[in-house]
C-alpha cells in the first residue's frame, strides 16, 4: 500500500496505525532538519520537503493518507483539497486532531499574562470557533495558521472537500487522549477541462 505521511516530522513509528514493513511510505514535512533526521531512522522510506497545502505529487499518488499532530497547524481547507486530490478514489484518510480543551490549557499555562503569545493563543481560539462554525480557517500574520477542531467544523470541511464514511473517534495513549478521524475519498468529477498538472515533488 502506498502511504503519505503528511507533517512526518523527524519520523514515526506508524505500527499502531497498521502501517507494516511491507508498506511504500513517503514522509512529507516542511522541516528540512527534521527530514534529515527521519532518513536516517527510516532509510527505508522516500522522504520529501513540502507543504499541506500544496503537496508535490500528482493526483491518485497514494492508496492511504496519514497526518499525525499536522493538520490543526495547516490551513485546512486547502490541505484537506490537496489530501482528496493525491489520494485513489476511495484511499482513506487519518489524522488527528486539537479539540478546544488543547488550545484552551495553551492560552491558560503557556501564554497568559504574556502579550504577544496571549494575542496568538487568542486567535487560535477565535480561528477554532470559526472552524467549528463555518468549516473554514483564517490566516495570521504571515500566514502563519492555528485552530482547535470540532466534529462539527471537520465535518464540513471534509464534505466540502469530497470525503464521505466520516467518522471520530477518541483513544487514550499514554500521553494522554487524542481526537481523531477518518474518511474515505469520493470520486470528484470535474467540468472544468482535463484534470491538473502534476508536480514535481522534492527531496530536498
Amino acid at each position: 500500500m502506498r502511504i503519505l505521511d503528511l507533517g512526518c516530522g523527524s519520523g514515526r513509528d506508524l505500527s499502531d496505525w497498521g502501517v507494516t514493513p511491507f508498506d511504500d511510505v513517503t514522509g512529507l514535512d516542511i522541516n528540512g532538519r527534521g527530514l534529515e533526521q527521519a532518513r536516517l531512522r527510516f532509510p527505508n522510506r522516500k522522504y520529501f520537503h513540502g507543504a499541506g497545502e500544496s503537496i508535490p505529487f500528482p493526483d491518485a499518488s497514494f492508496d492511504r493518507l496519514l497526518c499525525l499532530l499536522a493538520l490543526p497547524y495547516m490551513n485546512i481547507p486547502k490541505a484537506l483539497e490537496e489530501i482528496h486530490r493525491v489520494l485513489v478514489p476511495g484511499g482513506s484518510f487519518a489524522a488527528s486532531l486539537h479539540p478546544p480543551a488543547f488550545s484552551w490549557a495553551e492560552l491558560r499555562h503557556n501564554a497568559f499574562p504574556r502579550p504577544i503569545p496571549t494575542l496568538f493563543r487568542s486567535y487560535v481560539l477565535g480561528n477554532g470557533i470559526w472552524f467549528h462554525c463555518t468549516g473554514r480557517t483564517l490566516g495570521f500574520v504571515k500566514g502563519r495558521t492555528e485552530s482547535f477542531q470540532t466534529e462539527r467544523g471537520t465535518q464540513r470541511a471534509l464534505v466540502r472537500a469530497g470525503f464521505a464514511d466520516v467518522g471520530f473517534r477518541r483513544v487514550l495513549r499514554p500521553a494522554g487522549e487524542i481526537f481523531i478521524v477518518e474518511a474515505r475519498a469520493t470520486i470528484r468529477l470535474s467540468f472544468m477541462g482535463a484534470g491538473t498538472v502534476p508536480r514535481k515533488a522534492s527531496a530536498s
